[in-house]
């Protein structure tokens, strides 16, 4: 389901950093830890939480 990179996420605007960080945490939420889609989405979570960090921005 993610596939960002982090020049990609630098292109995003704050409200779609969020959108993504919300739909990560669902997927985390919904899916079995040792799941490949688990794995992605924990990935995907961290350079989110990144790049918000870097922007100042906390996630909510």
């Amino acid at each position: 389901m993610f596939r960002l990179t982090k020049d990609g996420l630098k292109a995003k605007s704050e409200a779609q950093l969020r959108d993504l960080f919300q739909r990560a945490t669902r997927e985390i939420a919904s899916n079995p830890r040792l799941s490949a889609t688990f794995s992605n989405a924990s990935t995907a979570l961290l350079m989110i939480r990144d790049e918000l960090a870097r922007r100042g921005i906390s996630p909510q």
